[in-house]
């Protein structure tokens, strides 16, 4: 059996990633859990304020954390968005390219949603 492009990990290693994943869904679930509070908090104070606008969507704070979140990981300034490094960048939106078309258009991608 060749185990050399996909190694069997060690005992530790095992226990780092059940950590590391742990961490990741609480804070993936803690993310969530703030656009859905930000959506509620700008539909009650518009509300409380007698303003007649639509609600903010979620998809308007998922975009702001996605805006974010992607300024920084190119080492970017995410308040004024410069600075950042456009290579970075690039690898970013690449990997984004890929997800679409590996698993979204895809003729062996799962048609339905888990």
């Amino acid at each position: 059996m060749n185990t050399d492009s996909c190694p069997i990990p060690t005992p530790q290693e095992r226990s780092f990633l059940a950590i590391q994943q742990a961490a990741e869904q609480t804070m993936l679930e803690k993310v969530s859990r703030a656009i859905s509070d930000a959506t509620a908090e700008v539909t009650r104070n518009v509300q409380d304020a007698g303003l007649e606008f639509e609600p903010t969507s979620e998809g308007y704070f998922m975009f702001a954390v996605q805006q974010a979140t992607f300024v920084r990981l190119c080492g970017g300034n995410p308040d004024t968005l410069r600075g950042g490094n456009p290579e970075v960048g690039e690898h970013v939106i690449r990997n984004c390219r890929n997800i679409i078309d590996t698993y979204w258009k895809s003729h062996t991608a799962q048609t339905t949603v888990p």
